[in-house]
């Protein structure tokens, strides 16, 4: 398992975002799971304030996030090519199948898991609401490469009380 990690916030105009899940329904909490990506963390924070969709709370959550040119692997145009500056490696001009990329998750209940946006329109079309839960992974999803959060969302929003909105 993974180390749940979190960064200060930079002094930047724009979205407040603080480290750690956001308490309640104060905002969109968005968990990064970089290590598909090559780095050993899951970057946790809460973009306070509404944020409509999951590339919005991303982007609010004050993770640096870089378009890539053409088409992404949901058809999504300006996709997301980088998180963090993850991967270095990939020169963002389009999406091929059999490549790995930035999926985004949602979080089902009976059981409390992530489950794939499996939208086409990518993280821009995932709708969120206040006291949201999405996360983001890097991978191919084939057992070589899985496309995995490698934490539960009950690790990452520890409240035992806590259920995903109904967004």
């Amino acid at each position: 398992m993974s180390a749940v990690a979190s960064t200060t916030q930079a002094a930047t105009a724009g979205p407040v975002w603080t480290p750690g899940p956001c308490d309640g329904s104060d905002g969109v909490t968005v968990a990064v799971d970089l290590t598909g990506a090559g780095r050993p963390e899951v970057v946790v924070r809460c973009a306070h304030g509404h944020h409509g969709d999951a590339r919005a709370a991303l982007e609010g959550a004050g993770v640096p996030v870089h378009a890539g040119q053409q088409l992404g692997a949901y058809q999504d145009n300006d996709y997301v090519c980088r998180v963090d500056g993850l991967p270095a490696s990939d020169p963002c001009a389009g999406h091929a199948d059999g490549q790995p990329y930035w999926k985004v998750w949602r979080v089902g209940v009976d059981p409390l898991s992530w489950r794939g946006a499996m939208t086409d329109g990518g993280p821009g079309a995932v709708r969120t609401c206040a006291g949201a839960l999405v996360g983001f992974s890097f991978g191919v999803g084939t057992p070589q490469d899985p496309n995995v959060m490698t934490v539960a969302p009950d690790q990452v929003v520890t409240d035992p009380a806590w259920l995903p909105p109904a967004c």
